[in-house]
């Protein structure tokens, strides 16, 4: 589809296909800013959702003493099941709620 759009920066019309990344013609600025501003925005609200919904679980390094990584299983044991049960509890929730 053949289009065109004012650019917000020189004022000069310029050929647009409906891309956020379309630059001007004249002075190569981009012609939808906002909409980059907002797509940018959006990834990096997804990213800090999915930093923040992320399970931190114990890290066992091997370099470690073995009685360390011992009680590090032994928690990391204790996490999973925490974890796995409380996801059982959500899931019967669920489906109850129909």
């Amino acid at each position: 589809m053949n289009a065109s759009k004012k650019c917000p920066q020189c004022g000069q019309w310029s050929r647009w296909t409906q891309n956020p990344s379309d630059r001007c013609e004249h002075c190569q600025s981009i012609l939808d800013p906002v909409t980059v501003a907002r797509q940018q925005a959006r990834q990096e609200r997804r990213q800090e959702e999915d930093q923040r919904f992320t399970i931190d679980f114990i890290r066992i390094n091997p370099d470690e003493p073995w009685f360390t990584r011992f009680y590090k299983r032994i928690g990391l044991g204790f996490q999973i099941a925490f974890a796995s049960i409380i996801s059982l509890f959500l899931w019967l929730i669920a489906l109850l709620a129909g």
